[in-house]
C-alpha cells in the first residue's frame, strides 16, 4: 500500500501520549491495504504511546485477508490482536465489535481500506485535553469518484439535518473516542448507519467535542461496500429505523408524559406493523400490474448515475426522480420479482403510517389521536391503489417527505429558539417532495396550516414559508416553460378549465365514505366535544391535498392512490371520534366497545381488501399475465381483438419477461381483430375497445343501409 508521507502536522516536538489507547481497524476484503496500514500503524504508536494495542475486526472476508492477518499477529504478538467473525455482519457491526475488544482509556478506529493514513493520529492524541470525549477527523478533500462524493455530500446533510448533528464530517471514519463516555452509547445498527449513532450519542454525553481535518487518499484496492445499490437501499431503510428510535420515541416519551411512553411507542408501531401486514399481505402475491411495465423502463432509462442528465431534462419525470431512483435499484436487486415490489411498496406504506404517529408531535393533534389515526390509516382500504399497484409508488415517496418535511416544521414552530437545521432539514426534506411528485406543492399551504391553529399561535413565523413559495412557483414556472414537451399539458388529462368544485366535493365525499361519515355523526355528539375541533383541521389537510388533483377531466373525482396524502385527515377524523367512543364507553361502564369498534373497522377494510379489492386488482393484472401465457406458446405474431392497456404496455411486458430471443410481435386494432384466432384480452374490470364488435357494427349498418 502506497499512501502520501505527510507525517505529523503538529510538528516535531516530543509527544508521548499519557493515556491507554487501542486502535483497531474494520476490515473487509482488505488483504492488499493491511500489512501497510498495521506497519504504519505500529511506527505511529512507537514514537507517541507507551500503553497501546491493535485490533483488527476480520468481518467475515472472502479474499486472503485471514492470512494476511495471521501473519502480521505473528509479527507483532501480543500488541496486536484479530477479532473474526465466521460471516460478513456490517459495518456497524464491525465497529461493535471493535469497541467491545478494545480495553485501553482511548479508543481510535479508522477503516482497513487504506484511505487514511495512520500517522495523522498524533495530530488528533496531540489536541486531547481532560474534558476530551471525542476528537474526529474532516476530510480536508474526498478523494473518490464524483457521484460518490456527491451521494457522500448529500447523505452527510440530510443526516447531519435530520439528527440535529453539529459534527461537520459524520462519515468521516478516523476518530478518538473516550472509553468512559463510549459505553453510555446505545449501539444497535449493523450497517452504516452507526456512525449517526455513535456521533449523536457521543454529543448528547455532553463531552467536548474537537474537530480537526485529516488527508482522505484515493483507494489503491477494492471496492467500497457502502455505494453499492443494496446497500445504499439497506441504509436508508436503517436510517429511518434510526431516526423513528433516537429522534421520535424520545420525543413521544418528553411530550407525552405518563400518558405515552416509548413503550406506548414501540406498541403503536408493532400494532401499525401488523394491520398493515393483515390489510395488505394477501396483495404481496399478485403480479406486476399494467403501467408497473412503463415504471421499471423509465427506472432503467433514468435511474442509472448515467441517466440523470436525461432525467434533469425530461419535464414530466424528473418530477418523479425518486421514484426513477428506488424502482433501479429495485430492479438492479431483485430483477422482474413481482414480491419484492410489492413488498417494498407494503413497506412505504408501514414507515409512511409511522409519520402519521409521528403527527403526535404537533400540539393539535396530540399522541392518543394521532396512535389511532396511525392504525387507521394502515388499514384504510380508501388509498389502496397507492399501496398495491408500484406504479403508483410516487404517492408513497412524496407522502413521505412531505409529512417528513411538515413534522421538521412543526418541530422548528414549536422549538423556544429558531433552530436553523430543523428548518433545513424541513426545507431540504420539501426538496425531495418536490423530486416526487408535483403535488408536493400542497405543503407551502399545509405549513400555513400549522402556524394558524396552532394553539399559541405564532403568526410572524409565517414568514418562515417564503423559501417554500419561491421554490414552489419556480417549480412550476419552469413547467409551465416546458409545457409543449409536457405530457400532462397535452394528453387532455388536466385542464385548468376543469370542474374543480364538483371535482373536489366528490373527492372528499368518496374518501370519508363510510367510516368518515359514521365518525362525523359520533363527534356531533356532546361527548365528543373536546374533538370537534379536529374536524376543522382535517377537513382542511383534506381540501388541500386534494387540490393539486382535482384539475382532472377524465374522471368525476380523484383516483383513490391520490388521495394518499389526503386520507390523513380522514385518519384523524375516525381517531377524533374513537377517542369520543371511549368516553361513551366509560360513561356507560361498557368498556368493551371502543375495542369492539376497533375491531369492527379493522375487519371491515381487511375484508374489502382482501375479497372485492384484490379480485379487481388481479382482473387488472391479468391482461398482460395472459399475454405472457399466450407468449410462451406461440412463436408467431399475437393478434388481439381486445387489449385494456396501450400496446406498449403489452410489448414492454413481452421485452421484459420473455427468455427467448424470438419475441413475437404484438398486434393491437381493427385489422388484429380480421385474424384468425385473435385473442380478448379484456375483462370486466380491466376493459377497452372491442374491434371485433366494431367490425360487427360496422357491417351491420352498411347492410341497412
Amino acid at each position: 500500500m502506497t499512501i502520501g508521507s505527510t507525517g505529523p502536522a503538529s510538528g516535531t516536538a516530543k509527544f508521548r501520549f499519557p493515556f491507554g489507547l487501542s486502535v483497531f481497524f474494520p476490515a473487509y476484503n482488505d488483504a492488499p491495504s493491511l500489512p501497510g496500514l498495521v506497519d504504519r500503524t505500529f511506527e505511529t504508536l512507537r514514537r507517541v504511546a507507551d500503553d497501546y494495542e491493535v485490533i483488527v475486526v476480520n468481518d467475515g472476508s472472502a479474499d486472503d485477508t485471514a492470512e494476511i492477518l495471521a501473519q502480521l499477529e505473528g509479527e507483532y504478538a501480543p500488541f496486536l490482536r484479530v477479532v473474526t467473525h465466521r460471516q460478513n455482519r456490517g459495518y456497524g457491526a464491525a465497529l461493535r465489535s471493535g469497541f467491545a475488544a478494545a480495553t485501553k482509556e482511548f479508543i481510535f478506529y479508522t477503516d482497513g481500506d487504506g484511505q487514511y493514513d495512520p500517522a495523522e493520529l498524533e495530530d488528533l492524541l496531540r489536541v486531547v485535553r481532560p474534558e476530551t470525549g471525542l476528537v474526529n477527523g474532516y476530510k480536508i478533500r474526498r478523494h473518490d469518484p464524483w457521484h460518490r462524493v456527491a451521494i457522500g455530500w448529500l447523505y452527510n446533510r440530510f443526516a447531519r439535518a435530520l439528527f440535529r448533528i453539529r459534527l461537520r464530517d459524520i462519515d468521516c471514519d478516523f476518530r478518538l473516542i473516550r472509553r468512559s463516555i463510549l459505553e453510555s452509547a446505545d449501539l444497535r445498527s449493523t450497517g452504516g448507519t452507526i456512525c449517526v449513532e455513535l456521533v449523536r450519542g457521543l454529543e448528547l454525553s455532553g463531552a467536548d467535542v474537537i474537530e480537526i481535518p485529516v488527508h482522505h487518499y484515493p483507494r489503491q484496492y477494492g471496492r467500497s461496500q457502502f455505494f453499492r445499490i443494496r446497500s445504499l437501499a439497506i441504509t436508508f431503510l436503517q436510517l429511518c429505523a434510526v431516526y423513528l428510535r433516537l429522534v421520535v420515541a424520545p420525543a413521544v416519551r418528553g411530550a407525552g408524559g405518563k400518558s405515552f411512553s416509548a413503550i406506548h411507542a414501540a406498541l403503536v408501531l408493532l400494532c401499525i406493523t401488523v394491520v398493515s401486514l393483515l390489510a395488505y399481505g394477501r396483495m404481496l402475491s399478485l403480479p406486476f400490474i399494467s403501467d408497473d411495465y412503463v415504471q421499471i423502463q423509465l427506472a432503467r432509462d433514468f435511474g442509472p448515475i448515467s441517466g440523470w442528465p436525461a432525467l434533469a431534462r425530461d419535464a414530466l419525470y424528473r418530477c418523479r426522480a425518486t421514484s426513477m431512483v428506488l424502482t433501479y435499484w429495485l430492479d438492479s436487486a431483485f430483477g422482474l420479482n413481482a414480491y419484492s415490489y410489492n413488498l417494498a411498496s407494503l413497506a412505504l406504506h408501514i414507515l409512511d403510517s409511522a409519520l402519521v404517529l409521528a403527527l403526535g408531535f404537533w400540539r393539535p393533534v396530540g399522541w392518543r389521536l394521532a396512535a389511532l389515526a396511525a392504525c387507521f390509516f394502515a388499514v384504510s382500504e380508501r388509498h389502496s391503489e397507492a399501496v398495491v399497484w408500484f406504479a403508483a409508488v410516487p404517492e408513497l415517496l412524496v407522502f413521505f417527505f412531505v409529512m417528513a418535511s411538515f413534522l421538521c416544521w412543526v418541530g422548528w414552530l414549536q422549538s423556544a429558539t429558531r433552530s436553523r437545521a430543523v428548518f433545513g432539514a424541513s426545507f431540504v426534506l420539501y426538496l425531495l417532495a418536490l423530486l416526487s411528485k408535483e403535488s408536493a406543492v400542497a405543503l407551502v399551504p399545509l405549513l400555513a396550516l400549522a402556524v394558524v391553529v396552532h394553539p399559541d399561535r405564532p403568526l410572524r413565523k409565517l414568514w418562515g414559508k417564503a423559501p417554500f413559495a419561491v421554490v414552489a412557483a419556480g417549480y412550476f414556472a419552469l413547467a409551465f416553460v416546458e409545457r409543449r414537451t409536457h405530457l400532462h399539458f397535452n394528453d387532455g388529462t388536466f385542464s385548468l378549465n376543469a370542474p374543480l368544485a364538483e371535482v373536489l366535493i366528490r373527492s372528499v365525499g368518496g374518501l370519508m365514505w363510510i367510516w368518515g361519515v359514521v365518525a362525523l355523526l359520533i363527534l356531533g355528539t356532546k361527548a365528543a366535544r373536546p374533538w370537534r375541533p379536529v374536524i376543522w383541521v382535517a377537513g382542511a389537510w383534506m381540501l388541500i391535498t386534494l387540490l393539486p388533483y382535482s384539475f382532472l377531466t377524465y374522471m368525476p373525482r380523484v383516483p383513490s392512490r391520490h388521495t394518499y396524502l389526503a386520507s390523513v385527515g380522514v385518519a384523524c377524523i375516525v381517531a377524533g371520534a374513537l377517542l369520543a367512543v371511549e368516553r361513551l364507553a366509560a360513561q356507560w361502564k361498557k368498556p368493551w366497545i371502543l375495542p369492539a369498534a376497533m375491531a369492527a373497522i379493522v375487519l371491515h377494510q381487511c375484508g374489502v381488501l382482501w375479497t372485492k379489492k384484490h379480485y379487481q386488482y388481479s382482473q387488472r393484472a391479468k391482461p398482460t399475465e395472459e399475454l405472457l401465457r399466450v407468449a410462451g406458446q406461440r412463436s408467431g405474431a399475437i393478434y388481439a381483438n381486445c387489449f385494456p392497456y396501450s400496446p406498449q404496455i403489452g410489448e414492454l411486458a413481452l421485452q421484459m419477461r420473455l427468455n427467448r430471443a424470438d419475441k413475437p410481435a404484438f398486434v393491437v386494432g381493427p385489422l388484429a381483430a380480421r385474424q384468425a384466432g385473435s385473442i380478448d384480452f379484456c375483462n370486466q374490470t380491466a376493459n377497452g375497445v372491442h374491434f371485433v364488435e366494431q367490425k360487427l357494427a360496422l357491417q351491420g349498418g352498411g347492410g341497412a343501409n
